[in-house]
């Protein structure tokens, strides 16, 4: 009999038996008033807008469900299909029209993201939120800029959280974040987010500057003199060119120090009191380390300094007088004789 479940199916191929329901009319007639009729016909009755919104409905049910894979499939289809709506000629268009299609695409991009945020697919996660602010036309199509300030700083929010967490971007999640806050200033959420980056990035620009200060000085190339550069990376004369050199070392950071050229650091020789040679740049390192950390003894020494060398000025002062002086008296004596 065909169309027996229990025949085994002919060699070859296959078949399928169904059927398919149509409305009828109260007389028994096919009911056809749901068609789109051809001609000229407003957007909500378009049958790719009906779709559209069928994807959307199902879309929102999965993620409801957890099921973002199947949402994934649902909201892409809706892209495509808002595309294809896009170039419908037989659509009464009109400005509400195009802009109704265009928020449904946006919503589309922006709950895509959550799901590719949910599933770890962080560069779709960017992608998409970026296309529910902007579009996905290039260059961007300022019409498509379609989201409330409310959507639109999920989206950064999303963003920023997929920079973060799967392309460890603190700098470009923190951006997203400060640009969302200014939509939505009352928001608790990204006001605490904005905050944990902000102690991470200044935690991280401590933990390089530790890294980097004892780097340099476990260096064996630094320790001898040789550095830690490539010759072909070094910076040339003309690259020097009108850049103002260090006269004394320059504090950069912890532990990083900007020292003047052998040249330019060439000072007269000097004595201690125990007769060993004074080291001018070393002395000014340590002075520089004690004006960063112990300001008040800084401030002890250099008062000192200046009052010795206020002294230093007025001796030298008072003999310049006095060997100026010495011709005149000379000069005196002469004419009285």
């Amino acid at each position: 009999m065909a169309g027996d479940a229990s025949e085994p199916a002919p060699s070859g191929g296959g078949y399928q038996l169904g059927f398919q329901m149509h409305p009828l009319t109260s007389t028994g007639g096919l009911d056809t008033s749901g068609d789109v009729k051809p001609g000229p016909h407003p957007v909500a009755d378009d049958i790719l807008y009906k779709l559209a919104m069928e994807n959307r409905e199902s879309g929102n049910k999965f993620v409801k469900e957890g099921d973002y894979g199947a949402a994934i499939g649902k909201y892409s289809e809706l892209i495509m299909q808002t595309r294809s709506l896009d170039n419908e000629t037989d659509v009464l268009w009109n400005d509400a029209g195009r802009d109704n299609v265009r928020q449904l695409r946006a919503a589309a991009y922006l709950n895509l993201s959550l799901c590719f945020l949910k599933t770890a697919q962080w560069t779709h996660a960017i992608n998409t939120a970026t296309r529910a602010m902007q579009g996905d036309k290039d260059p961007p199509d300022p019409k498509e800029d379609v989201l409330s300030p409310d959507k639109k700083a999920k989206a950064l929010f999303r963003r920023a959280q997929a920079q973060r967490d799967g392309h460890s971007n603190s700098e470009e999640a923190l951006k997203d974040l400060r640009k969302a806050l200014k939509l939505v200033p009352d928001d608790k959420a990204i006001q605490q987010a904005v905050k944990i980056l902000e102690l991470e990035l200044t935690a991280e620009c401590r933990d390089a500057d530790k890294k980097m200060k004892g780097f340099l000085s476990g260096s064996k190339k630094v320790q001898s003199g040789e550095g830690i550069f490539k010759e072909q990376e070094r910076p040339t004369e003309k690259d020097r060119a009108g850049i103002p050199k260090p006269k004394e070392p320059m504090k950069l950071s912890e532990g990083l120090w900007l020292a003047p050229s052998a040249d330019e650091a060439l000072e007269p020789k000097a004595q201690a009191a125990d007769g060993s040679d004074i080291d001018f740049a070393e002395l000014g390192r340590e002075l520089n380390e004690m004006k960063e950390e112990r300001p008040e003894v800084f401030a002890e020494i250099r008062a000192k300094m200046q009052g010795m060398l206020e002294g230093e000025a007025q001796a030298a002062e008072g003999a310049l007088e006095a060997a100026e002086g010495a011709p005149e008296a000379a000069e005196g004596a002469a004419a009285a004789a």
